[in-house]
């Protein structure tokens, strides 16, 4: 096949954004390899596609295990300080990687929880907070959560 007669592949580009975003799990940090975060429709919810939600998305490594943390939080979130467990408004997931298994933590698993925001400011697309989570059920705790994003 020619590449003019090849369908043109679509996507949507990542979403880029720039700054900081760091966080330790169970007491060693996470090599951030990749770091995404934009404003956006919660696809999720036919119901309600007029629901804004900032997605913030960060891959990288805790050791040798592949390492994913996403936050995701209404876009009319106050700042404030809110507690993670069983909150409507902020989601987390974790997403760990050892070897061929995967393990996920959804925050509806969560025992212990915090999610402090700093500043969302919509007009210039810039988003601060800090947050940490766990279940001390299987000795697990994510620390020291914090990101300092401008999106693009």
């Amino acid at each position: 096949m020619s590449d003019a007669s090849k369908p043109a592949k679509r996507g949507i580009p990542p979403a880029n954004c720039t700054g900081n975003f760091a966080v330790a799990v169970n007491q060693r940090p996470m090599v951030i390899k990749s770091l995404r975060a934009r404003l956006m429709l919660r696809p999720e919810l036919a119901e309600a596609p007029t629901h804004w939600i900032w997605k913030i998305i960060a891959d990288g490594k805790v050791g040798q295990k592949r390492t994913s943390i996403g936050l995701f939080f209404d876009r009319d979130l106050p700042a404030g300080t809110y507690d993670l467990v069983a909150n409507e408004h902020i989601k987390i997931v974790y997403n760990e990687s050892p070897g061929r298994r995967n393990v996920v933590y959804h925050s509806a698993n969560l025992q212990t929880g915090q999610f402090t925001l700093l500043k969302a400011d919509i007009a210039r697309q810039q988003i601060k907070g800090l947050f940490s989570f766990g279940m001390s059920a299987i000795d697990f705790e994510v620390s020291d959560g914090e990101f300092d994003l401008q999106c693009r």
